[in-house]
């Protein structure tokens, strides 16, 4: 798998994306949120599609490099073994700069990140704000999603304390994640 045959599975998914947006909206919809639904629909059925190619991908290095491994001869020498390990490094970051999901999994993960933290939020209490002018409804958003954030933030702050306290233990995945797991849905 290649660059070449992930750029037009991206553009089928944008075009599927913006042919459901614009069959499923209503016709009086302001085309900033068009956009915005399109580009959501879109980052969404890009981490669907991209997580069976990335782990086939992934089974495909396992199994070279079992082969390799299995192909080679067996000498336990101490050096030897340390120079193969420093070679899986390099080996490892290499796979990474080759790997053609890595950019794309980047680009997905942050754009959806900042389009669920902020500008869906912000643009939602926009559109709901009863201000006037427009600097103030944006103000009145950007304000209310904040404050929301930070609730959030204090909450989860307050659970992972909690949970810490209550299991005695202050392991982080034991603690949290399952409160990441929560404030993610």
């Amino acid at each position: 798998m290649d660059v070449g045959t992930l750029l037009p599975l991206a553009i089928l998914l944008l075009l599927v994306s913006t042919w459901f947006v614009l069959y499923y909206a209503k016709r009086k919809t302001p085309i900033f949120i068009i956009l915005l639904s399109i580009i959501s629909f879109g980052l969404g059925s890009a981490a669907v599609a991209l997580l069976p190619i990335d782990l086939s991908y992934a089974a495909s290095l396992s199994n070279a490099a079992a082969a390799d491994d299995n192909g080679g001869e067996n000498d336990n020498n101490d050096a030897q073994q340390n120079n193969n390990q420093d070679g899986d490094d390099q080996n490892n970051n290499n796979n990474l700069d080759n790997n053609p999901t890595y950019i794309p999994w980047k680009i997905t993960y942050w754009t959806t990140f900042l389009l669920a933290w902020l500008i869906l939020p912000i643009t939602r209490e926009t559109l709901l704000s009863g201000h006037f002018t427009l600097l103030q409804r944006i103000r009145n958003g950007f304000t209310k999603s904040i404050k929301a954030i930070l609730l959030m933030s204090v909450c989860g702050f307050i659970a992972v304390i909690a949970m810490a306290i209550h299991l005695k233990s202050v392991h982080l995945v034991t603690i949290v994640l399952p409160v990441l797991m929560a404030l993610g849905n």
